[in-house]
């Protein structure tokens, strides 16, 4: 019979877990990969909107739908990244149609997005 952990339980353990000092001293010990990681994670965000900021500039695209477009590209480089040929393929053409049905974005700037980042062009 499996022994559910009630709210109470949960607390106590995160409680006895995250103990400032000890958090603090893991903290100071890997600050510099940390620091590392992220200047290299930012230099590359950097790197997609500069990009992607003439195709959104050449259509006129602004306020936030502009964040939109910026959040599919990191999102695409976040994957293709990770993965290679097709998978990669599906996986942009997914988010392609993802960000097309939930955020109305235009499919032409997106297939320019995708060629920009990845450099291939979705086939139909």
């Amino acid at each position: 019979m499996p022994l559910y952990r009630t709210g109470i339980d949960m607390f106590k353990k995160y409680q006895a877990k995250y103990n400032p000092t000890v958090v603090s001293t893991r903290f100071t010990d890997v600050q510099g990969v940390a620091l590392d990681r992220a200047q290299a994670g930012l230099n590359t965000i950097h790197t997609v909107r500069e990009l992607i900021r003439p195709i959104l500039d050449e259509y006129g695209v602004t306020g936030g739908q502009r964040a939109t477009y910026l959040a599919f590209a990191t999102k695409l480089w976040k994957h293709i990244n990770r993965q290679r040929g097709d998978a990669a393929k599906k996986y942009a053409d997914g988010l392609k149609s993802y960000f097309v049905t939930a955020f109305g974005l235009d499919p032409s700037i997106l297939d320019e997005i995708i060629q920009v980042i990845s450099g291939w062009v979705m086939p139909y």
